[in-house]
């Protein structure tokens, strides 16, 4: 009978997101010099949206098959790897004509890939075992981490955190140790719009906080089995560049 359940469940969360990407398609349809001939560019709301969250797209000279390529790409992240944040923004940008959040090209971190974890390795011995193999994941899929530690700037260290996850193509938060900072920022990244890549050591995962536990982990045995895993997750979620 659970397993009835869980699948009624399954399967009524993704006729709902299937109602958001349908929604989202007729909006970008409904635009016809924008969908159809590419006036007054070919990149609009569908490329716009696939860039907030981190997704690269087709550019070619077509432009309503280039639409249609890029709307593939954002159904399958719809369906697959969405956060309830990223659904809410797809549908007040439908609904109510929200605007979609606006990526600040200044920031010079724009598009690196902001990672959060425990930092202190006076405190914890594994601390530069697990920032090395994160950083070898991300760079394996053609990304750049992004460490605010060990990044010089002149300004607020909470002030500078808060511009870069802004400016960040996704994060990924590793939660062994259970830092309260990781949390704030996975947070904070989430509400932003963000896709945030949930990590965490198998014999920690027990004290993750409940109100996240049900989110999608990477969790990780070693070292090497957090390369592996991180670089798959990066992939699967069409965050690699091509």
């Amino acid at each position: 009978m659970k397993l009835e359940t869980a699948l009624e469940e399954l399967k009524d969360d993704l006729n709902n997101k299937m109602i958001i990407f349908n929604e989202f398609v007729k909006k970008a349809q409904s635009n016809r010099d924008y969908y159809i001939f590419g006036k007054p560019s070919s990149v609009g709301m569908i490329e716009d949206t696939l860039a907030i969250f981190g997704l690269d797209y087709e550019m070619t000279a077509f432009n309503q098959s280039m639409h249609e390529k890029n709307l593939k790409i954002l159904k399958e992240f719809i369906l697959n790897n969405a956060s309830e944040e990223q659904l809410e923004i797809l549908m007040d940008f439908i609904d109510k004509d929200k605007p979609l959040p606006v990526i600040d090209k200044r920031e010079k971190s724009s598009g690196n890939v902001f990672v959060s974890m425990v930092m202190n390795p006076n405190k914890y011995d594994d601390v530069e075992d697990i920032r090395a193999s994160i950083s070898k994941a991300i760079e394996s899929t053609g990304n750049t981490p992004y460490f605010i530690d060990k990044t010089a700037h002149n300004e607020n260290i909470f002030n500078t955190m808060l511009k870069e996850i802004k400016a960040c193509k996704f994060l990924v938060a590793d939660f062994t140790h259970q830092n309260e900072g990781v949390y704030f920022e996975a947070g904070y990244a989430r509400a932003l719009g963000k896709t945030v890549i949930h990590t965490c050591k198998k014999d920690d995962f027990d004290n993750i906080h409940f109100d996240i536990k049900q989110t999608q982990f990477v969790i990780w045995e070693n070292e090497k089995d957090l390369i592996t895993k991180l670089k798959n997750q990066i992939e699967c979620s069409n965050l690699n560049l091509k």
